[in-house]
């Protein structure tokens, strides 16, 4: 169901699928907004972050890949710079397994204990602390 609100009043577009929202249609989800087709994923807490990149190159590229897979995903900028990508709980397993390999990027540390790709400029895992030396 796309929004169907011709006044002009769009927003922006759905940080997931991309299609155009409204200020009527729009339902917020960290700091952007997703259309009524998603509404159902509005909840930040049904949304685990899967990896951090440093620009939005690597966690677009990410995006693609979990399209093709079929997983939804959305990457957010937070308050140091840093894209988060976040897929859905329920998805999280199918995710991980997904990005066994070389997926997620060659400057990525991979965090096998929190499930988490994170860029080598970050230095360390952000929820254990596990550093770039491995």
């Amino acid at each position: 169901m796309k929004c169907d609100h011709s006044d002009g009043t769009h927003v922006g577009s759905c940080a997931v699928c991309g299609d155009p929202v409204c200020t009527e249609c729009a339902q917020p989800l960290f700091n952007v907004n997703i259309c009524a087709n998603h509404e159902g994923r509005e909840d930040e807490s049904e949304w685990e972050m899967i990896a951090l990149y440093m620009s939005t190159d690597g966690s677009d590229t990410l995006r693609f890949f979990m399209d093709d897979q079929g997983i939804a995903s959305i990457a957010v900028e937070n308050e140091e710079g840093v894209m988060e990508v976040y897929v859905p709980i329920e998805e999280k397993d199918e995710a991980w397994a997904a990005l066994d390999g070389d997926q997620a990027g060659d400057d990525m540390i991979k965090c096998d204990e929190d499930r988490l790709y994170f860029a080598r400029e970050i230095g360390e895992c952000p929820i254990c602390g596990t550093g770039a030396e491995q």
